[in-house]
Formats: C-alpha cells, sequence, structure tokens
C-alpha cells in the first residue's frame, strides 16, 4: 500500500528525493485515461489544507539526510511537500514563512519544473541527446509538457542541448569512424529526431575524399577475407556496402579498385612462377 501524506501526496516508495524517508510523490508514467485521476489527486493536497493563517505557516524546514539540495517542507507541524534548494530560495520558503493556495501552485511548478531538468542533465551526462530523445526520456519518467518544455529551453539556452552540433559529431563519427555511408546515417538520425535541415547541413560538411576512403579500406578488407569467384565476391561485397549506407557510385568505384588488386595478384603471381 502507498503511503499517503496528511496533503493528499501519493508517494512512490524508494523514489529519491521527496519525503523525510527519501519518497516522492509519485510520478509513474500515466496512461491517458489516468491524467485527471492524478491531476485530481495533486489537487488534494491544495485541498486539504486549510488555509487558516495557523494551518498555512510554515513551521518546519529541514534538509534531508538521503540528498544535501533538497528540504522538508513542514506545515501546521506536519510534513506537506519536498523542494529542491534553488526552489526553496527562490520563494523563500522559511520558518514562519506564510504561503497561500495560488503561491503553493506556484512552488509546485516550480518544483516540478526544476525536478524534470535535473533529471534530462542526468540523461546527458550519459551521453549526449537529441530534443526528441530527452522528451522521450522525461516522458517515461511521468513528466508532462510543461516541465518537460521548461528543461528542454533552460538546456538549450545553456547550449547542452544542440540537434545541429549533435548531427555533425554523429555524423563524422559514424562516417570516418565507424565507416558507415551518408544514407545509414541520415537514417539514424533522422530516427533520433534531428530536423531534416540539420541533417542535412550535417552531411553537407562531409569530405567526399575521406568518406570514399573509408568505404575503400573497409571494402578491401572484406574482398581479401572473400573466397569463391570474382562475380559472387562482387555481389557479396556490392551488398555488404549497400546495407552499410554507401552510394552506388561508390560501391562502384569500390568494387572496381578490388577487381584491379586482384588481377594485379595474379599477373604478379603467373610472372613469379
Amino acid at each position: 500500500m502507498k503511503k499517503e501524506s496528511s496533503f493528499g501526496f501519493r508517494r512512490k516508495q524508494g523514489d529519491p528525493g521527496g519525503s523525510p524517508s527519501g519518497n516522492r510523490y509519485s510520478r509513474k508514467p500515466r496512461k491517458s485515461n489516468e491524467v485527471e485521476a492524478m491531476t485530481a489527486e495533486e489537487e488534494s493536497l491544495l485541498d486539504a489544507i486549510d488555509l487558516e493563517a495557523d494551518d498555512f505557516t510554515i513551521t518546519t524546514v529541514e534538509r534531508q539526510k538521503r540528498s544535501k539540495h533538497r528540504y522538508n517542507i513542514h506545515v501546521g507541524g506536519t510534513y506537506a511537500f519536498s523542494v529542491h534548494e534553488d526552489i526553496m530560495i527562490k520563494h523563500r520558503l522559511i520558518k514562519g514563512e506564510k504561503i497561500d493556495k495560488e503561491q503553493l501552485e506556484v512552488i509546485l511548478q516550480d518544483e516540478e519544473r526544476e525536478s524534470a531538468y535535473i533529471q534530462a542533465v542526468r540523461f546527458l551526462s550519459f551521453s549526449p541527446r537529441t530534443v526528441k530523445e530527452l522528451r522521450m526520456k522525461l516522458k517515461e519518467k511521468g513528466y508532462e509538457q510543461d516541465p518537460t518544455d521548461f528543461a528542454i529551453d533552460k538546456l538549450k539556452a545553456q547550449k547542452y542541448v544542440d540537434d545541429k552540433t549533435l548531427a555533425k559529431q554523429l555524423t563524422e563519427q559514424r562516417i570516418y569512424s565507424q565507416k558507415k555511408g551518408r544514407k545509414l546515417v541520415s537514417q539514424e538520425l533522422a530516427f533520433k529526431g534531428v530536423p531534416k535541415e540539420d541533417i542535412q547541413s550535417a552531411l553537407d560538411q562531409v569530405d567526399t575524399d575521406r568518406e570514399l576512403a573509408s568505404a575503400m579500406e573497409l571494402g578491401l578488407k572484406r574482398w581479401r577475407g572473400m573466397s569463391g569467384e570474382t562475380m559472387d565476391k562482387k555481389r557479396k561485397l556490392s551488398g555488404f556496402l549497400l546495407r552499410r549506407g554507401y552510394a552506388y557510385d561508390q560501391v562502384h568505384a569500390v568494387l572496381k579498385a578490388c577487381v584491379a588488386g586482384e588481377n594485379e595478384e595474379l599477373e604478379d603471381d603467373f610472372f613469379i612462377d
């Protein structure tokens, strides 16, 4: 059974950064038919607070033991909610301060936005992500559109999220290091949600000579490991390179170089004999 505070918050056991025991009010992924119920549940906190002065006065502010940047706020002598220290400072949530229902709504909205931002930063600490990927990750965590938009806009302003720059970096890595063709790279970037114009901009900056050199290196290595008749080897290699995303003209150039190299080896063997 889930615990409930006296102010109506439903808290999920084990979720970091909320109640004195380290819980937060639940933000589990919501199905469309759950939205109204969850909204009503969140509103129960506001409705449960008696707007009389004594019950709406902050009586205790204490730092959480497990998270030094989060504070538990007690109203009327009872735990009500927790906030990040930035939100506490912004709204001057100190002992003796009085807050009304409208202020509380703003505080909780800012707290949810800050929480979404912190979660997004954690995602980025593992690997760079596009705007679309961040939206999907935050949605999986149960964040709605408003805090998600806030987090992404803040990260954009700080240059931590930039689809155009990320597209350029990934394109260079995939083509030069992983030896993938631009068609495959384009598909990957589109799947990540990079806008078409940013994909095209990244591909336009690719050095075509280096791209062909990568295809040549990959193709020649593959060719040397093949056995069988020349036509069969050409068919297998062309299929392999096309699946890697290389264009037909690039594949043709690689096959031509492979066959020419094989003929030279045959001639060398003939003269040696």
